[in-house]
């Protein structure tokens, strides 16, 4: 398991560089990488852009899944199955993208969000 805190946008990149590393240690294929960032990235900007607190990491491959988890000092407001947001809309995509790619493998727990996405081992 890979665990970390990021208290501003500009440390993320270099926070998740470690989780991605391991995944890529594992042969995770490509296209689970890519989503596991792209999940980690909205999940921790979520943190940090709308609740104004530090984000606190933790991720881990167990059996054929990635398991994501967030947390903040604080609960989170949201839906398990976030609504399709309005194209103009400022607020609501990144969750709507995190459940679309996982599948609806979102789940909230008080203040942590968990996510978990299915890959495939490239060897």
């Amino acid at each position: 398991m890979i665990s970390f805190k990021v208290e501003n946008l500009a440390e993320m990149n270099s926070s998740l560089k470690e989780f991605i590393e391991y995944l890529e240690s594992l042969d995770i294929d490509d296209d689970a990488l890519f989503d596991s960032r792209l999940v980690c990235c909205e999940l921790i900007s979520n943190v940090i852009k709308h609740c104004h607190e530090t984000a606190y990491f933790k991720g881990a491959v167990v059996g054929d899944e990635i398991v994501i988890g967030v947390s903040s000092d604080t609960s989170f407001s949201g839906s398990v199955k976030p609504g399709l947001p309005d194209v103009l809309s400022e607020c609501g995509r990144g969750l709507y993208i995190v459940n679309a790619i996982s599948g609806g493998n979102v789940r909230f727990e008080g203040n942590k969000i968990v996510v978990k996405l299915k890959f495939v081992e490239q060897r």
